[in-house]
């Protein structure tokens, strides 16, 4: 399950960083190369925050 949900997160992803990048190139070339590492960035945000929000659930709820 955890793959089908990485299988739609990251195409998703990517496609919303092309829309949000391509405001501010007017080449596709700058834009893909843009949306890419916006994307990279996004998914290090996702597993940094996942891991925070794992650890809080440790600390609160316990193994």
């Amino acid at each position: 399950m955890l793959l089908f949900r990485l299988a739609v997160y990251v195409p998703v992803l990517f496609l919303i960083a092309i829309v949000v990048v391509a405001q501010h190139h007017t080449n596709a070339r700058d834009t893909l190369r843009d949306a890419t590492r916006r994307t990279l960035r996004w998914l290090w945000w996702t597993a940094l925050l996942l891991a925070i929000m794992f650890g809080l659930e440790f600390v609160f709820i316990g193994w």
